[in-house]
């Protein structure tokens, strides 16, 4: 078992909306799985080493995740794109070690 250092962007960047959804995340330890995603149905989240620049002013939580837990999305040809996915259905949540938010206010 080893855990991963994952970034959730939150609220696509609406920092209130964002302050909002950091209080249950926080309570709760854990990610919701909205729809409409392009790689499968999970939660997504950055590898910390892999933010984009554009990205980094975002509301975010950093947590923590075993990599047993994860799937790393990846091109065709199996090049990694910088992000995973904690798989489950839509309208559920997954569990997460949360560390820190940022970029909240």
């Amino acid at each position: 078992m080893a855990l991963v250092q994952g970034i959730h962007l939150l609220a696509h960047g609406n920092k209130v909306e964002a302050r909002r959804i950091s209080l249950d995340i926080q309570q709760h330890q854990r990610l919701y799985i909205g729809i409409g995603s392009v790689y499968g149905s999970g939660a997504y989240a950055w590898y910390s080493s892999s933010l984009p620049v554009h990205l980094q002013a975002w509301p975010q939580v950093v947590f923590e995740i075993d990599d047993s837990r994860i799937v790393p999305v990846r091109k065709r040809d199996g090049t990694g794109l910088g992000f995973f996915r904690i798989p489950g259905p839509a309208g559920s949540y997954v569990r997460i070690h949360v560390l820190t938010f940022a970029n909240l206010w």
